[in-house]
């Protein structure tokens, strides 16, 4: 089976990375699995997919073995006030608002935002991938973006007591699943797959489709 490197130490999205990655017939190694510490690139960009790219590149320049997978996650909270947007920078948004940024800091700061809006905002969530793999002697970068609709997404004021490690919007946010609104944190694999994972899966197949070390 052919190998990436699944460029996060983010717990949450190794996970689903390894398990996308597995559907799609590929084996997802993270730098625990490879014994590697390498340094976080800088994140200058904008958009979700532009990080994302920015990412692979800077991790591909430290490891140049196997092709390198990166993601980045934003989000959209419809209807609210300039205050209240986060503008595609969550960590520091909550930073900012409670001195530093949690899990638990980020979950109460985006409730606290749900319920001033009269308990939930409609949100749209895009992830960003992208693949970057050393080949003829230069570092090659696809990228692609997979989002939700707003219509299938939002954030509440009444936090789930499970949580997800990384992922500070899974205990508030809710995914409306076959005409059923569920938490992100209690979701099964099975719910998993039709909110998000095939969507992001279908991004990364077409990353993959274009490297060739990956044929």
């Amino acid at each position: 089976m052919k190998q990436i490197l699944i460029a996060t130490t983010n717990p949450g999205k190794i996970m689903t990375a390894k398990k996308i990655l597995a559907k799609l017939g590929y084996e997802g190694l993270s730098f625990a699995d490879l014994g590697l510490e390498l340094e976080e690139p800088d994140e200058t960009k904008l958009t979700a997919e532009e990080i994302a790219a920015e990412k692979a590149l800077g991790y591909a320049k430290q490891f140049k073995d196997l092709p390198v997978l990166a993601r980045d996650d934003t989000n959209l909270l419809v209807g609210v006030a300039e205050e209240d947007d986060p503008k595609n920078h969550n960590k520091e948004f909550v930073a900012r608002r409670m001195g530093e940024y949690t899990d638990e800091n980020g979950e109460k700061v985006f409730a606290e935002i749900a319920h001033k809006y009269g308990g939930e905002v409609p949100t749209r969530f895009d992830w960003g991938y992208a693949l970057a793999w050393h080949e003829g002697g230069e570092i090659k970068v696809v990228s692609a973006l997979a989002t939700t609709g707003v219509d299938k997404t939002k954030i509440v004021d009444k936090i789930s007591p499970k949580k997800v490690p990384g992922f500070c919007f899974a205990p508030i946010l809710k995914v409306l699943i076959d005409g059923e609104w569920k938490y992100d944190s209690e979701l099964t694999d099975e719910d998993s797959w039709k909110a998000y994972w095939d969507i992001q899966a279908a991004a990364i197949r077409g990353l993959i489709d274009k490297c060739n070390l990956l044929a």
